[in-house]
């Protein structure tokens, strides 16, 4: 039966019971009864007719639902005669499951979540790892080619390079976009498909340079050419190429790496044109050609029937056979030697899974937000133990009304499943508003993380994984909060309750036990929270007032590419740039590098030392290459320990120099001085030269504050020009009061010129901490909140233990107690609990601290200052949450007190 039809067959079932009461009360007037016999003798022989709906009902499969929407209206109406405890513990619920919703939307996009493509769980990534190198992601152009081959493997492989900052030009109008080099089977493999005519195929890459075409991203497509359908057949210029846009991506694919936008990709065979330096198209360096240049990552999907296991061993005699080749073609080469032959040598293949694309963004954030989702969950966990506390508070007002239930034949399981229901409306409602909580939530999220380094671009919009998260938490938090206030409230007993007027003292008081254990735990948890906002906190104090070896004060930062505008002589450009800025008012002194200080970017090749033979391995020893301007190290105010740093003078045709930091001049050269010995980096721009160190400059952090010494070695930016370059500028003031003044300057030379990345020194170390800064304010947010709630519900317990025990003191009061006796005695009470929760929180800190030692910075996870600090400020802060209870019940009249008793 539907259950709409409920109503109708009721109303009929009714009908036939009266015709069937009628006909029997008929026969029984035919054969002599007196209509009054005749209607009690009807009734006798059809039965219950109450009793007969009933069990027509039962036999109809819907009263099971028909009693839970009488349950569901009745917990409606109870809820609705209580507004104020209703709001309160919804609000309370939607906190906690708002934010450990808006944490998890932020863990599923970033983590979790597949890529948008055709069977994702088909996708490999390749990588190699040796016990030489570290694991690697970098291939070469013939490498893929024959991985390509392998179709008894793989369905189909993908190479692909990420292109930042390419010089994207319309009709004279030019803008930096983000791109990527891809093979011509990227789209189809991953089955993505265009929403505006076409992908690139694999005829575009193999006639590349004849006819290149582009394909733009849907976002990219919105914002820089509003949608319009004519951008089909449109000729543009990257990087001064010429490229024909022949289609538009689907709008929810942003390429193969979360977090990244790609707005446009073109044929990995047209580098030579957008990136002819790199390309560097007939020398042995060729991209395309040479084995050994590695610069594709690669991706493939298996055939449905391989597994990653299966296709590891089938694909490492290829992968084997190709190394091979590699050796061979480095014979000759400047990079080659014997340890790095037998390094690649040693090589193997590793399949990952690559359903949820490159895991850039994983190994970035993974550690801070499961950090973050712990946080969040221990707050669950207090909102839970708040709202137990308010059910077992509003339980006690209700014993009256379960003990009358009870009395009345009402079954202890029916009354539990009443109240669990009010219980499930509760957390529905709760989990339904704390998912507006999370979508605001996960917005401001996402924003704190794209204020780093790189930005990061994700959607965080509420799907069905997310809402399904929501519902199953809502469900659980009802079954933790829910079940035990439940539970005890049918241990009424119904003659107790039904014989005092207002409260049975005996179960009163086990649910004030069992409310003191849940604060408890409050405080416990509370304790936990404070201590570990308080260590990541100091630590991200301690990593701001860390000294990264150069002044971050009053430098601003720019870089410029020139090459992608045609220029090929960089060097007399940035010469004009450096003298136009340093007239510029307020400039102390202007220097360049190719990478910008904290990068992430890296350019590292192994050194040779005049004099030295390397001992087993050592040839392999990289080192990171930096070229930089004149005055690079007295603008970044690092100090030069031995010789000289660049000048002007260190330019093509000058003897080549270079400059060491600290820990390479220990490496190589023990105590002695480094200063006019000869080293080489053959394998860097496949130059043998012998450059002589004319300078040791004091250590620096280069990537990353947290890193140890990191071997460098500087070469003069004016010797070894590259294409781009960030510039650095030393201001007498705030670089943001000069700012406009300086990229004037740059633009009255060329106003073509793109420049990007402007910020200052100090914002640049600000974003390189924005995992710690993450961590650190989360924690602290949720710590707060934790510490909060944990005194609302103090304050609750007391607040109804006073009421509880009203009488009790007004008694004590009538024989002589003093009011701040009694107040004393309340704030014992709280100390008692609040000691009981610092016994328990001690403990667990120390525990949970060992877990996150590998995000402190500066400090021990056992640092007794915070431990202290965080214990003070929970007893201070609870004390207080009792002081009012404590105010009431020194403030309560005797004699009323009495008389209500």
């Amino acid at each position: 039966m539907k259950w709409w039809q409920i109503k109708k067959r009721n109303a009929d079932l009714a009908r036939e019971l009266r015709a069937d009461l009628e006909l029997e009360e008929e026969e029984q007037r035919e054969s002599g009864a007196s209509p009054e016999e005749a209607h009690y003798a009807a009734r006798r022989a059809l039965g219950n007719a109450t009793l007969i709906q009933e069990q027509t009902h039962e036999a109809w499969g819907w009263a099971t639902f028909e009693r839970l929407l009488q349950d569901v209206r009745y917990a409606l109406r109870q809820l609705r005669r209580s507004p104020g405890f209703a709001i309160t513990a919804i609000l309370i619920l939607a906190l906690g499951i708002g934010a450990v919703t808006a944490v998890f939307s932020l863990i599923d996009a970033a983590l979790l979540k597949m890529l948008p493509v055709e069977n994702p769980e088909q996708l490999v990534q390749f990588k190699t790892i040796s016990a030489t190198f570290p694991v690697n992601d970098a291939f070469s152009y013939p490498q893929f080619k024959t991985f390509q081959k392998q179709s008894q493997v793989l369905a189909g492989a993908i190479a692909f390079r990420r292109m930042s900052k390419i010089d994207f030009e319309v009709e004279g109008h030019s803008a930096l976009a983000d791109g990527q080099l891809v093979s011509g089977s990227y789209f189809s493999v991953l089955g993505v498909k265009a929403a505006l005519g076409r992908t690139i195929l694999p005829m575009d890459e193999s006639v590349a340079g004849q006819s290149p075409v582009a394909v733009i991203g849907y976002d990219y497509w919105r914002s820089r050419f509003g949608l319009d359908p004519a951008i089909l057949g449109k000729k543009v210029l990257l990087n001064n190429a010429a490229y024909t846009i022949v289609g538009v991506t689907e709008p929810e694919f942003y390429g193969v790496q979360p977090g990244v936008r790609i707005d446009v990709s073109v044929p990995l065979t047209t580098i030579p044109l957008i990136n002819p330096g790199f390309a560097a198209t007939g020398s042995p360096y060729d991209t395309l050609k040479a084995p050994f240049r590695n610069w594709l990552e690669v991706m493939g999907r298996l055939q449905p029937d391989v597994t990653k296991e299966i296709g590891e061993a089938s694909l490492e005699p290829v992968f084997a056979q190709t190394q091979r080749e590699i050796v061979a073609s480095l014979a000759g080469t400047p990079g080659d030697s014997p340890a790095r032959r037998e390094a690649i040598l040693q090589m193997r293949l590793q399949l990952d899974p690559g359903g949820q694309g490159l895991a850039v963004l994983r190994e970035q954030f993974s550690k801070p937000l499961l950090v973050v989702l712990a946080v969040v969950g221990l707050l669950l966990l207090i909102t839970c133990a708040n709202v137990a506390n308010l059910l077992l508070a509003r339980a006690n007002a209700r014993e009256r009304e379960i003990a009358v239930r009870l009395a009345m034949g009402a079954g202890k399981g029916r009354l539990m499943r009443q109240l669990m229901t009010e219980s499930l409306l509760l957390g529905l409602t709760g989990g339904a508003l704390g998912v507006g909580l999370a979508y605001w939530g996960g917005r401001s999220l996402l924003a704190l993380m794209a204020q780093g380094r790189s930005p990061v671009v994700l959607s965080v919009h509420p799907d069905f994984t997310v809402l399904g998260f929501a519902l199953t938490l809502s469900l659980f938090t009802t079954l933790v909060f829910g079940t035990i206030p439940a539970w005890r409230a049918t241990e009424v007993n119904p003659s107790q309750g039904l014989a005092q007027s207002s409260r049975s003292f005996t179960t009163a008081g086990e649910r004030y036990r069992l409310g003191k254990s849940l604060v408890v735990v409050q405080v416990a948890i509370s304790l936990m929270l404070l201590i570990g906002a308080g260590l990541l906190t100091r630590s991200l104090a301690n990593l701001n007032h860390f000294y990264p070896g150069f002044n971050r004060d009053n430098v601003l930062l720019f870089s410029v590419n020139p090459t992608v505008i045609g220029y090929k002589d960089v060097v007399p450009l940035y010469e004009q740039m450096q003298g136009r800025i340093r007239a510029v008012p307020g400039v102390r002194s202007v220097s360049l590098s190719v990478h910008e200080p904290l990068s992430t970017n890296v350019s590292d090749s192994s050194v040779k030392v005049q004099g030295i033979i390397p001992r087993q391995g050592e040839d392999l020893t990289a080192v990171d290459v930096e070229p930089a301007g004149p005055d690079y190290f007295r603008t970044m105010e690092t100090p030069v320990l031995r010789g000289r740093e660049f000048t002007s003078a260190d330019r093509a045709g000058s003897p080549k120099v270079a400059i060491v930091n600290e820990s390479t001049a220990r490496h190589f050269f023990g105590d002695t001085n480094p200063i006019g010995r000869f080293v080489s980096i053959p394998a860097y721009r496949a130059d043998e030269s012998w450059l002589q160190i004319v300078g040791e400059v004091r250590d620096i952090k280069v990537h990353d504050l947290r890193e140890s010494s990191t071997l460098m070695l500087y070469v003069p930016m004016f010797q070894a020009p590259e294409g781009g370059a960030t510039f650095e500028v030393r201001t007498a003031m705030d670089p943001v009061y000069a700012e406009t003044a300086i990229l004037g300057a740059v633009r009255a030379i060329d106003d073509r010129l793109p420049v990007y990345s402007v910020k200052s020194l100090g914002n640049q170390f600000d974003d390189s901490l924005v995992e710690e800064r993450l961590v650190a304010s989360l924690s602290s947010l949720f710590g707060i909140l934790a510490l909060l709630l944990t005194c609302v519900g103090l304050y609750g317990l007391m607040a109804y233990a006073v009421n509880r025990r009203t009488g009790e003191i007004g008694i004590r009061m009538a024989l002589g107690a003093e009011r701040g006796r009694i107040a004393r005695m309340i704030l014992r009470e709280t100390l008692l609990l609040v000691l009981g929760g610092l016994a328990i929180g001690i403990p667990a800190a120390i525990f949970a601290a060992r877990l996150i030692a590998s995000q402190l910075f500066g400090l021990n996870a056992s640092d007794p200052i915070t431990f202290v600090a965080a214990c003070v400020a929970m007893a201070t802060v609870t004390l207080m949450a009792s002081y009012l209870p404590a105010r009431r019940a020194a403030s309560v009249d005797p004699m009323k007190a009495l008389r209500s008793e």
